[in-house]
């Protein structure tokens, strides 16, 4: 419905309704809603006491500061990455937003969704972006040049550190794969194809994951993880059907290959290339590892000046 203009966007309730729906219902948006409103009215507080209501970038400031630093807003207690189980094979709440307001600990997907909702909530600029198997966040700064916020490690990083580190390829960047700012339709897409990741959990690749990544496309036709769902459903649900079928190729086989077929090429086309769990993995190690160096040499710069 927002997709299609009948519904206001609100990207906090997209969000809370991929949860909802995994926990078949249970969860409270009214309670859900007012713990948004009240970390929002913390925030504007704090931009408040802090002088810093003139500035573009305010509620941004606010956010990092929420996010990265321990003070009075997030009970001095900042946000940090969960290295356990952050894919959430074993448990796949551990994705959810909701969790990470819970214990202020999340992962690529569930950091930077919460700084989207609440930039929201508040009114600050924020974008999503994606890199492979990855999300972060885009915000322009004050000299109206991109800023990327990495919530794995509370630090700022650069296109060309996020680049080589990760192996992006150039054609997924000029086909806007990735690096990209998702606007609010393609943030709405990319969501509505999350909502398969728990569905498939609950009941398997069917027509039903086929029909949202389709959904998802018509909004955000370079949405690599709708393509790359969308190319596993397509296998899936073709083998289970050749084997019920005796293995003959009537139409619905024909058809069920043409999709896998033409969404591998389309996969192909953009540039993806894969990324291991086990690389990522080492990513956010490596990623860490730079935040603490340069916070050590910031503190050396300190000593040195006086």
């Amino acid at each position: 419905a927002m997709l299609e203009d009948r519904q206001a966007v609100s990207i906090k309730r997209a969000a809370f309704l991929i949860e909802w729906a995994y926990l078949k219902g249970g969860l409270d948006y009214i309670q859900f809603c007012n713990d948004i409103a009240q970390t929002a009215k913390d925030l504007n507080s704090f931009i408040i006491s802090a002088g810093v209501r003139q500035y573009r970038t305010a509620g941004n400031f606010a956010l990092f500061e929420y996010f990265t630093k321990p003070n009075w807003i997030n009970a001095n207690k900042p946000f940090r990455y969960d290295f356990e189980d952050f894919t959430g094979t074993d448990d796949y709440t551990k994705q959810f937003v909701t969790k990470v307001m819970r214990t202020h600990t999340g992962q690529c997907r569930s950091l930077p969704m919460y700084y989207k909702i609440l930039a929201e909530e508040i009114g600050a600029e924020a974008f999503l972006a994606q890199a492979p198997n990855h999300l972060y966040v885009k915000h322009l700064g004050e000299d109206n040049k991109w800023v990327n916020i990495e919530l794995t490690n509370g630090n700022l990083a650069s296109d060309a550190h996020i680049i080589s580190s990760m192996g992006i390829s150039a054609e997924s960047i000029r086909n806007r794969v990735y690096l990209d700012a998702m606007n609010e339709k393609e943030t709405l897409a990319f969501l509505l194809q999350e909502l398969t990741h728990g569905y498939e959990r609950l009941y398997g690749y069917d027509e039903f994951v086929m029909l949202c990544c389709d959904k998802s496309l018509e909004y955000y036709p370079h949405n690599m993880s709708a393509l790359l769902t969308k190319h596993n459903a397509a296998r899936i649900i073709g083998m289970e059907y050749n084997k019920t079928n005796g293995h003959r190729i009537d139409s619905t086989a024909k058809a069920n290959h043409e999709r896998w077929r033409e969404t591998a090429e389309r996969i192909e086309e953009l540039g993806f290339r894969d990324m291991p769990r086990e690389q990522y993995l080492q990513w956010v190690n490596d990623m860490e590892a730079e935040k603490q160096k340069q916070k050590a040499e910031a503190y050396a710069d300190i000593n040195r000046k006086h």
